[in-house]
């Protein structure tokens, strides 16, 4: 007679374990937002012709990708003479590119970006200058490295739309900050704000090409929330648009649960073009407690992505890692060579392309039905309209409310087993 009883304990305690928000994910957004899937980097297109000697293209070449490396930005060099239906040639045409070499970075948002070449075409290290050392895009990548997340600020030309833009950002943080202890996970740092002044805009071409914005645009305040590795998050508002309460529901959804059932396409944004070194890295461990680059940690990440795309495929866990330390405990070094094992292609699969295909950026996609609680933004980094800047919160409260419900539903499984226990005793 006690089998049926430990069955149905056991029962009890799936449902128990099954129902509790607390207990279903270990991470949060903001914690899944430093892992870099390498599902849609930026791209990088170098140009030579047949009239650039071998040599220099190869030291051209050697030089870029070496100073790629710890980066988002994927290399490709295409030869314009030999390359003659490569898809990234089109660039050449809309930008009006005719000195080489030359190079165009590609966002993962689709817009292109030519990097600025004389008559003898542009050196390796003019092209990584244009890249990586972009003042205000470390400086956010910096700052959301190490805390909740930032709002930054663009200033306009008109102060007091730009004062009013940055109080509406204050309180925002100030308002999150102050309900971070009702997350389902504690965050050790809280927001905080960027403001780039108004007389520095002109000079930030690459950040705001980033956003899909010129220097030209800005015509009055603009902000965009980033988190985790420099990742943009929400529409990029603009004016009226920037109000304490479009801006902190944003944030409210950087510290829900990673399981929450969002749609992670549009919860991992777009980074923004940057190095992530080991500098960072520690960082970010340090902060958090643990490692985001750790493969079993990424394994488990990855899991969580995938199932909250739907099941899209999205690639394992890139190999190579170095184990850094953390506080004062020193880890031993971890080396992983051994390439995965691939999954064999069923024989109806289509051939790859011996040639890589640039394909066309996809539409914005709309989000598919999500909790009323949770921010419904169409696309991850799509302008809010005009006509409607509402959008709902992600309150902290329902998650506490359902984790203790589902503690209560364990506790009273367990005295009702242990209660027939007693009575068939």
């Amino acid at each position: 007679m006690k089998r049926p009883h430990l069955i149905i304990l056991i029962a009890w305690l799936g449902i128990c374990v099954g129902s509790s928000p607390g207990w279903a994910c270990r991470y949060n957004v903001l914690e899944v937002g430093f892992i870099d899937l390498g599902i849609e980097p930026y791209r990088l297109f170098g140009y030579v012709t047949g009239q650039t000697p071998a040599g220099s293209v190869s030291a051209w070449r050697d030089e870029i990708e070496l100073n790629l490396v710890d980066t988002n930005v994927d290399f490709e060099l295409v030869h314009v003479d030999r390359d003659t239906d490569h898809a990234a040639l089109s660039y050449l045409e809309t930008h009006g590119i005719e000195n080489f070499p030359a190079a165009v970075l590609v966002s993962p948002d689709g817009q292109s970006l030519p990097i600025a070449s004389s008559d003898k075409g542009v050196a390796a290290q003019e092209v990584l200058d244009s890249i990586l050392l972009a003042g205000w895009s470390t400086a956010v990548l910096d700052k959301a490295a190490g805390c909740y997340g930032v709002i930054l600020v663009i200033e306009g030309p008109d102060e007091t739309a730009n004062a009013l833009a940055r109080d509406a950002a204050q309180a925002a943080v100030d308002h999150v900050a102050a309900q971070m202890e009702f997350m389902p996970k504690p965050i050790a740092h809280p927001p905080e704000v960027l403001t780039l002044p108004a007389d520095a805009v002109a000079k930030e071409g690459l950040l705001l090409w980033s956003l899909d914005a010129e220097p030209a645009d800005i015509n009055e305040p603009r902000a965009a929330i980033f988190y985790g590795r420099g990742r943009w998050i929400g529409p990029l508002f603009r004016g009226e648009q920037i109000t304490q309460e479009n801006l902190e529901k944003v944030l409210f959804v950087i510290g829900a649960d990673c399981e929450c059932g969002l749609d992670h396409r549009w919860l991992q944004g777009t980074m923004l073009p940057a190095r992530w070194d080991e500098g960072l890295q520690a960082q970010v461990a340090q902060t958090l407690g643990f490692d985001p680059e750790s493969p079993m940690v990424k394994m488990e990440m990855v899991s969580i992505i995938r199932r909250g795309m739907g099941g899209a495929a999205v690639p394992g866990v890139p190999f190579g890692y170095r184990e850094i330390e953390v506080g004062s405990t020193v880890a031993e070094p971890i080396e992983i060579v051994d390439e995965p094992a691939e999954i064999p292609e069923p024989e109806s699969a289509e051939p790859e392309p011996s040639e890589p295909v640039l394909a066309e950026p996809a539409p914005h996609e709309a989000i598919p039905a999500i909790p009323a609680e949770v921010l419904p933004i169409s696309d991850v980094n799509e302008a809010v309209p005009a006509e409607d800047t509402t959008v709902e919160a992600v309150s902290p409260m329902p998650v506490v409310a359902l984790g203790l419900g589902g503690l209560a539903v364990c506790v009273i499984g367990v005295g009702l087993a242990v209660f027939m226990k007693s009575r068939q005793a």
